[in-house]
């Protein structure tokens, strides 16, 4: 799960373990996803990404999107560098994954 708030975190495995996002360690795209953690995925493996939002006109916004590691590595120290591939993003998710993408990047 991961949430667009003034400090975005990550957490894995329904909150098992969470971790804070430092500036520039989470990227995000109707394409996918980039993302700096402690955690090493394996080349291939299938996650489930849910992205949750607080949107001041729709109230709270939440996407399940499907998504393939397509790249991980070390990175100096902070953990592992991932890239999440979105799997067949709908349509009408796009414009929210849009507005989820631009407050991560103006917070």
């Amino acid at each position: 799960m991961l949430t667009a708030t003034s400090s975005p975190s990550l957490y894995l495995d329904y909150g098992a373990d969470a971790q804070s996002c430092a500036t520039g360690d989470l990227d995000i795209s109707e394409r996918g996803m980039r993302f700096t953690s402690r955690w090493q995925f394996s080349i291939g493996t299938q996650i489930s990404v849910l992205l949750v939002q607080m949107d001041p006109q729709r109230g709270l916004c939440r996407m399940a999107i499907e998504g393939l590691v397509v790249w991980c590595e070390p990175k100096d120290g902070k953990g592992y560098e991932s890239t999440l591939l979105f799997l067949e993003l709908p349509d009408e998710l796009k414009p929210s994954l849009r507005e989820f993408s631009h407050q991560l990047a103006v917070s």
